[in-house]
């Protein structure tokens, strides 16, 4: 691995040369450049290039290891790529003083299982719009809108727990249980083992925690009237526990603290790419870009962390229902027009689709998704059941080192 340094009198010039060849075929003969996966980093005094040569059709990530901690971030990608050799330049800021890998990816999806049928029973759902995955308790979470319930289920299916129940909110509280429900379209696990549900017809978003036990309305508080709630569905608690909220009928998408404070308001009615029509769920990737499944104009919008608009995802959607964000940055799509979930890049192509059970059945209407690095959880709401989809990668990665300046 050779590492090369050219110092320049006068002035701060830093060019770093790093190669690293990763060979995909194990053979007893070589094999040719164009047979293998190779990085190499040049940086000058603000670029840093990578020039990378793909073996095969895939995906692309460039990774960097955060010291001191298991993560990874993103720095480019995930992007489709063709074979062939490619230059790619980030700020060199970026990139000094790092380590990391270039990855060649492909996903994989398999219907393993199916969970469910119509009813009221246990394992039982009645048109269910609503899905999440607690990392820390490795359970399924759903919201069983027909039951004004909310189930939580093992991993492979198993009743684990139920929350709520029927409850009209008429101002008289001693009439009703606190933790009633009454057509629930979300659920989100976050924050201190809680959960947080929207409660359409009560027109609140109300928090749980893992005991069954209600812990209140989060928003709107008591007093809010102009915080109030038409419809709320999808809900979303990103790393910060802030927790992102559709708020259906008023179509727009609220971001909410954890004690309950507004702070940031985007979307609404309207014409314009900023706004949106009749929007469902939403979900967040790692750089804080907010991706909506925004129904009523079939696309998925997609918006920086300050509310800016980006950009929109069309290919192959009618009336997407569910959108969440995968381990490696791909998106996932359900649409309950089409009957399908897409795998997109964040570019929108869309790179495969997924529309049958494991027991060849159709899906029809899927309304949410949730997703971990082995599984994917698919609500196939007009079946009243949750598919388990098996999330298998092939990658190739390559290390890249990038060393510190040397100031002259």
């Amino acid at each position: 691995m050779p590492l090369t340094f050219l110092k320049f009198a006068g002035s701060v010039k830093l060019v770093v040369l790093f190669v690293v060849i990763a060979q995909i075929a194990l053979a007893d003969k070589p094999v040719s450049d164009s047979e293998q996966m190779w990085v190499k980093l040049n940086i000058a005094s603000d670029t840093a290039s990578f020039r990378i040569n793909l073996p095969q059709d895939g995906c692309v990530s460039i990774l960097s290891t955060i010291a001191g901690r298991r993560q990874v971030e993103r720095l480019w990608g995930p992007r489709f790529m063709s074979r062939g050799t490619y230059k790619l330049a980030l700020p060199a800021g970026r990139v000094t003083n790092k380590t990391g890998t270039v990855e060649l990816f492909k996903i994989e999806l398999n219907a393993e299982s199916e969970t469910g049928s119509r009813g009221s029973g246990e394992r039982q759902f009645n048109n269910p719009m609503g899905i999440d995955f607690d990392t820390v308790r490795n359970e399924i979470l759903i919201a069983d809108t027909g039951n004004d319930r909310i189930i939580r289920l093992t991993r492979d299916g198993r009743l684990v727990s139920q929350h709520g129940g029927f409850g009209l909110s008429f101002g008289d509280t001693s009439e009703e249980r606190e933790d009633s429900l009454d057509d629930p379209f979300d659920v989100a696990s976050g924050g201190f083992s809680n959960f947080y549900v929207s409660d359409q017809n009560n027109k609140r978003v109300c928090i749980f925690d893992s005991y069954r036990s209600y812990q209140g309305t989060l928003f709107p508080k008591v007093d809010d009237r102009r915080g109030r709630l038409d419809r709320p569905r999808g809900l979303k608690v990103d790393s910060e526990n802030n927790i992102w909220l559709v708020d259906g009928r008023a179509d727009r998408i609220l971001k909410i603290s954890a004690n309950g404070d507004k702070l940031l308001e985007l979307g609404g009615f309207g014409y314009s790419t900023m706004q949106l029509k009749d929007p469902t769920q939403v979900d967040l990737n790692d750089n804080g870009e907010i991706y909506i499944a925004d129904r009523g104009k079939g696309r998925i919008a997609i918006f920086d962390r300050l509310g800016s608009f980006l950009g929109e995802m069309t290919d192959h959607l009618k009336s997407p229902t569910g959108v969440a964000i995968d381990p490696d940055g791909l998106i996932l799509v359900c649409d309950d027009t089409t009957n399908e979930m897409g795998l997109y890049t964040p570019a929108g192509l869309r790179l495969s689709f997924f529309a049958n059970a494991s027991d060849n059945t159709k899906l029809r209407r899927p309304s949410d998704i949730a997703v971990t690095e082995s599984h994917i959880y698919l609500l196939d709401s007009g079946n009243h059941r949750v598919l388990s989809i098996s999330r298998k990668k092939q990658a190739i990665r390559v290390p890249w080192q990038a060393a510190e300046a040397v100031l002259e």
